[in-house]
């Protein structure tokens, strides 16, 4: 089952870097935040406007998409596998993918970076939507480049190193249903008046199941750092400083690294749906960013994706001959 598993994490980082994530209705995650969006409305409305039933009406949706993303899940291993175990991989491998989305990321910061590098601030802005939720229409190009560094390493964690992580503990399943508590949090875990109670469990749930991914991914960040022969003193010098400088208590750790080997500061107050969100800063100010950050941070986001699939096979490998 140990190798049936890693076989099925190996099919399906390969279908991520080959394809990205598709827009079809039959793609899990597609469907998935499908689910999301239309159980929001029917679970927000149906409480009343109170913080404590806000808070329990996210918990109970959180709850229900988990079930439902578990229950056909299960099922499709299950008749996968009894059927045969080939059949059993490529569908587990099928949820490896879904719960990744390391090209998707890259290549719309790619876009990003070319339209900034053109000059083109409104294709800029209306590309880096692709990469975050902060409100972009009244960014200036520095802005633009600054938030697009900062999601993708925000990101290495929750769509590429944490769905690693869990789908080596608990195969395919476990690296979907971690995707799905992301995909809810990044669909109402914001602190704006209308998921400020609503999303908290999420929020709160999506902190929980990254925290241990978040620090392996500072970790092998830093081990790329060297590797591409970026600035790996300072970047250990703003980790050490600035990991915890985050409302999250996770994102600042590959911010952190990242920022610390571009040489530049991210952070700073944001807007997210009209509203401020207050954020510290991260980093020195060594420079201003460029476009070339967002292809530097691009380059951390594949090699430490890489360095978790190789840390994933020797510790599965390892498992399997021991037990």
């Amino acid at each position: 089952m140990l190798i049936n598993s890693l076989a099925a994490l190996a099919l399906g980082f390969t279908l991520d870097m080959l394809f990205g994530d598709p827009e079809v209705v039959l793609y899990p995650q597609t469907a998935i935040k499908k689910l999301v969006k239309k159980l929001d409305n029917v679970f927000r409305n149906s409480y009343k406007n109170t913080p404590e039933a806000q808070r329990m009406a996210g918990m109970m949706m959180t709850v229900i998409v988990l079930l439902i993303v578990a229950a056909v899940s299960l099922l499709l291993l299950f008749v996968g596998y009894k059927l045969n175990a080939a059949l059993g991989i490529f569908l587990e491998g099928i949820m490896c993918w879904s719960a990744l989305s390391i090209k998707s990321l890259k290549t719309a910061a790619g876009g990003v970076m070319r339209a900034a590098r053109a000059g083109n601030l409104s294709s800029a802005q209306r590309k880096v939507k692709k990469v975050t939720f902060r409100d972009t229409d009244d960014m200036n190009i520095d802005a633009v480049i600054k938030s697009t560094v900062e999601s993708v390493a925000e990101n290495t964690t929750d769509w590429a190193v944490a769905p690693i992580f869990w789908s080596a503990i608990f195969g395919g399943l476990g690296g979907l249903l971690y995707r799905t508590v992301n995909i809810i949090d990044n669909t109402v875990g914001y602190k704006t008046d209308t998921y400020i109670n609503f999303g908290k469990f999420p929020a709160k749930l999506d902190d929980v199941l990254s925290f241990i991914p978040a620090r392996i991914a500072a970790l092998l960040m830093r081990i790329n750092v060297a590797f591409l022969h970026l600035d790996g003193k300072n970047a250990a010098q703003v980790y050490s400083k600035d990991r915890r400088r985050s409302p999250s208590p996770n994102s600042a750790q590959t911010q952190s690294v990242c920022a610390g080997a571009l040489g530049i500061q991210l952070g700073s107050d944001e807007y997210y749906g009209g509203q401020l969100v207050r954020k510290p800063v991260i980093g020195r100010n060594l420079k201003p960013c460029e476009p070339n950050d967002i292809f530097w941070a691009n380059q951390l986001l594949l090699g430490t994706s890489f360095y978790a699939m190789l840390f994933t096979a020797v510790i599965r490998t390892t498992l399997f001959f021991l037990i």
